[in-house]
């Protein structure tokens, strides 16, 4: 540990800090308001926790509500305490539920064959539940989705409030027995007098309503286990449920624990409230530490309240409460301006100690809230851009936020300021049928599944498919329009091997086909949302072939038809912009835990921010009515404009784009005028100028080149990349940073049903040749079963891995007799530090490596390969028929292991294990030795990878 690192921060905190990393044992509240430093509070009571007790690092659990939260903790306490940060337990709660049921398979048996369920999967089987009968009365004729996306939402309601079919089932029979006999609910005027109040007869029907809901919550939950299928929310139901079951894991996980630290607890529901329940109540007075504030509680509507904030401390009376009031983000005015709005939440004394006012760490640059209003949309999206485009060019490293309520808003946010011209990352949803890339296949669709529609077939050919010339694209037209007759096959080859796809047995090939053969692919490649939105449309048809176990294109894509015509809409969220942009745009939600120098928040309306109330379908436990929705979304505008460092502009327009009249939100006349300047905005007529537009292929590069900065940087880099791009760059694009779709293989699905069987192999207590071969055969079905392979080939593949069973058992039962710590399946991670321009540039290297068993001095790796044997010469890639990419592997997998903290220190030998047996019946292991020559090269390869990706050569390779 960096004792010296821990100690300058230390000595830089202010005293309430001090007391919240010194009081390191019993239970901790912690009130830590917007930019009060609880990050580093967290990670300092961390390192101080390591420093003054003998816990190991392994022996601390913090849990935080972001994946960015998890990586920026981790960060941080690296900085103090070194590479043991990666011992330490940061997780998610849904990563915390995942972690555990991997560390303790043996507890958690009935979901090894499990599969996580897709959205689609989802939607798709409640669908199907809602035509049975009973479901009538919320399966209305004309609009049988009308109550889909509220069962879907209210389900994992249920899930977060911990309850159960029939505890929701019970609930709405109590609830109607109340409303009958409340003496409230009868009429005692007027023609309704001794009749029950409107009202009344109307939340009646909501609990009838609720009694169906609870049936198909009841038939999709049996439909998921029957299906070995698993939701989002099933991770965490499924940890509390073996916590309360099985006192022996809860032992363990209990005494694993000893200190436990929660990061934004008042955004924990009632089952993450739970689990932290669970593990702490191993002793009586535990070490509990959680940070919260009340004032930003904007998860609400995901079961999050501040009951659960403060039951802890109702639990457990002697808990230490700090409070930190000492702001480092944001200058007084801006302070004093957002806590006299969130105020108007409370009423006398409610809450009195969480609503800690906060006092600026320094005086410079106070600045009032700039209140802008303008005369109509125009005007006021006119000053947006005049106002960022300044702060840009005066201050050229600030960083800038753009925060909108909705999506529709920062849909128009990011339209113009492509438009003009600035620079902006952020993250969106896209409809996939509305989509121009969605509209084009289903168009392709529909034509492939009746030739008659030469309409769609037209609309494919303006749309760019087919690579045809205007000229010819008009040419077509007219001949259509005339009814001439026209040789399809020879103006347009690709359709003959479309019309040769639907023949087969490979209904997922042949949308992969279709999108190929009309050079619809080629458009998509062009332009990164839109492989999103193509990959969008590749897992609808996943799961639309999973569902109905389809074996014919043609079912397919009739299916994909009638899905886009009963469902109003598919999003995606699709990433954009540049990613190292000073400019961000994103909601109000979507900011949170982020900080900025300035923040706008644009279209600050009733309209925009209140919205019209919409109430539920469903009489839920714990969904009260007296929830003041007003309340939350004050809390979300006040996390909004908190986000800003030096200065907040709020922007609102009296008239929208429509000539329709807006009101300003109301928050903005809660916000004290001591505090606030105003702008008056006079009519500019629409529409706003345009920028000059840009050359096509050079946004086009641009956009890639952006990209692929930002999957590199973020995502990292396998070695399956990195053997694309020595390869070719081109694929290397396509394939792993656009992703493009692809069928899939017998080759892949081979391999992968084999790695499946071998990390059974190796979880099983008993490795002898019998158990392997059982275990090989069970587990190569139970994958093929969910595979979305051609039936024959996945008949020709179970029938080969069949057959080398009992060989590969006894070639390789030696193998997995090892000794010392095994771990199988194991996902690894290191850093690249390279360059550009002498610039550093940092790139995250990972890999799942298929089996590590590690020693007390040397490390051994192994990787599978669906193959026969090959030479030392031939996997170097020294013979002709060889690449040395199964070398490069072994390199790049050395590389991981050598630079992960965990196994610093260890010699590594890599070796290839081939799962074919040859004509001896041997699956030999074959170690090659990798030098320093050999690491330098491939630390080479990715160096010139990351000069090939920024200097913008990547961006033009489809050009």
């Amino acid at each position: 540990m960096d004792f010296q690192a821990f100690n300058e921060a230390y000595n830089r905190l202010n005293e309430g800090q001090r007391k919240a990393v010194d009081t390191i044992d019993g239970p901790v509240m912690v009130v830590a308001g917007p930019g009060t430093g609880k990050t580093t509070v967290l990670t300092l009571r961390i390192a101080n926790i390591l420093h003054t007790t003998d816990t190991p690092p392994s022996g601390i659990l913090a849990i935080t509500y972001t994946d960015a939260g998890v990586k920026a903790m981790r960060t941080k306490l690296r900085t103090i305490i070194g590479p043991r940060a990666h011992e330490v337990g940061i997780f998610t709660f849904h990563g915390f539920a995942a972690a555990m049921i991997a560390e303790y398979p043996d507890h958690f048996i009935h979901l090894r064959d499990r599969r996580r369920i897709t959205d689609i999967e989802q939607e798709t089987l409640i669908r199907d539940i809602l035509t049975g009968p009973q479901f009538a009365d919320i399966r209305p004729l004309g609009k049988p989705d009308h109550y889909l996306s509220e069962i879907i939402r209210t389900i994992s309601d249920a899930k977060r409030d911990t309850l159960t079919p029939d505890d929701v089932r019970a609930f709405a029979l109590n609830e109607i027995e109340r409303i009958k006999n409340d003496e409230s609910s009868i009429s005692t005027r007027g023609v309704t007098k001794g009749r029950l109040k409107a009202d009344a007869e109307r939340e009646i029907v909501k609990c009838e309503r609720t009694k169906l809901f609870a049936d198909v919550y009841a038939s999709y939950e049996a439909a998921k286990h029957e299906q070995e299928l698993m939701d989002f929310d099933d991770l965490i139901i499924e940890l509390i449920t073996a916590l309360e079951g099985d006192e022996l894991l809860r032992r363990l996980v209990q005494e694993r624990f000893l200190y436990l630290l929660v990061d934004e607890h008042q955004d924990t529901n009632d089952a993450q409230n739970l689990i932290i329940r669970i593990i702490a109540e191993f002793f009586e007075i535990p070490n509990v530490f959680i940070v919260g504030d009340e004032k930003q509680a904007i998860y609400r509507f995901q079961g999050a309240s501040v009951e659960n904030f403060l039951a802890l401390r109702k639990r457990w009376p002697t808990m230490v409460s700090v409070s930190l009031d000492t702001n480092y983000r944001s200058h007084q005015s801006l302070l004093d301006a957002g806590f006299a709005m969130i105020e108007h939440n409370y009423d006398g004394d409610e809450h009195r100690d969480l609503r800690v006012p906060l006092t600026a760490a320094s005086g410079e640059g106070a600045r009032p809230i700039e209140v802008a209003t303008a005369e109509n949309a125009s005007a006021m999206e006119r000053y947006l851009v005049d106002s960022i485009r300044e702060v840009t060019e005066r201050e050229p490293d600030a960083t800038v936020a753009v925060i909108t309520r909705r999506n529709r808003e920062l849909e128009r946010v990011l339209q113009l300021l492509e438009q003009e011209g600035i620079p902006v990352s952020s993250e969106r949803s896209i409809d996939i049928f509305a989509h121009p890339v969605g509209r084009t296949f289903f168009d392709l669709a529909e034509f492939t599944i009746d030739p008659t529609r030469l309409d769609a077939l037209l609309r494919t050919m303006v749309a760019g498919c087919w690579d045809l010339s205007i000229g010819e694209v008009a040419e077509l037209a007219k001949a259509i329009r005339s009814g001439a007759r026209i040789e399809w096959e020879e103006k347009l080859p690709g359709l003959a091997r479309i019309q040769k796809q639907l023949l087969t047995d490979d209904p997922l090939g042949c949308v992969v086909a279709l999108c190929r053969e009309s050079g619809l692919a080629e458009q998509v490649a062009l332009n990164p949302a839109s492989v999103q939105v193509w990959r969008g449309v590749v897992a609808l048809a996943e799961s639309i072939v999973r569902d109905r176990e389809l074996t014919d294109p043609a079912d397919l894509l009739r299916g994909l038809l009638a899905y886009r015509q009963s469902a109003e809409r598919r999003t995606v969220k699709v990433a954009v912009g540049v990613p190292d942009s000073i400019v961000s745009a994103m909601t109000a939600h979507g900011s949170k835990g982020l900080e900025f120098d300035y923040v706008f928040l644009p279209y600050a309306t009733e309209s925009a921010w209140i919205g019209k109330a919409r109430g539920r379908s469903f009489s839920m436990p714990n969904r009260r009515a007296s929830t003041d929705d007003i309340s939350d979304l004050r809390r979300l505008f006040y996390v909004a404009l908190t986000r800003a460092r030096k200065h907040a502009v709020v922007l609102a327009a009296e008239e929208e784009s429509d000539g329709t009249t807006q009101l300003p939100v109301r928050f903005i006349d809660e916000l004290p005028v001591e505090h606030t300047s105003t702008v008056r905005l006079p009519y500019i007529d629409p529409p706003l100028p345009t920028a000059h537009e840009s050359d096509v292929d050079s946004v086009r590069a641009q956009a890639i080149t952006d990209l692929a900065k930002r999957v590199l940087t973020t995502s990292g880099l396998s070695v399956t990349a990195l053997n694309h791009f020595v390869e070719d760059p081109k694929t290397f694009l396509l394939e792993s940073i656009l992703k493009m779709p692809q069928a899939p293989s017998a080759s892949a699905e081979k391999g992968s049903a084999m790695h499946a069987a071998f990390d059974r192999i190796w979880s099983s207590g008993e490795r002898d040749s019998e158990r392997i071969e059982k275990v090989i055969i069970e587990a190569v079905d139970g994958f093929l079963a969910a595979s979305l392979l051609a039936s024959a080939e996945k008949d020709a593949v179970r029938r080969e891995l069949h057959a080398n069973a009992p060989k590969v058992a006894a070639a390789l039962s030696e193998h997995f007799e090892t000794d010392g710590t095994i771990y199988s399946e194991k996902w690894v991670e290191a850093e690249f530090r390279g360059t550009f321009e002498g610039v550093p540039v940092t790139i995250p290297i990972h890999g799942k490596l298929d089996a590590i068993i590690e020693h007390s001095n040397t490390v051994e790796v192994f990787d599978y390969k669906t193959r026969q044997g090959m030479s030392p010469a031939a996997i170097r890639g020294e013979t002709k028929s060889s690449d040395g990419k199964y070398f490069r592997q072994l390199i790049f997998y050395t590389l991981l292991i050598s630079g992960n903290d965990r196994y610093k220190g260890k010699a590594v030998n890599a070796s290839l294990v081939f799962l074919s047996p040859d004509k001896k019946d041997r699956c030999p292991i074959t170690t090659v030795p990798v030098t320093k020559e050999d690491l330098d090269q491939v630390q080479g390869e990715m160096q010139e990878l990351i000069e090939f990706v920024w200097s913008g050569k990547l961006g033009t390779v489809l050009n």
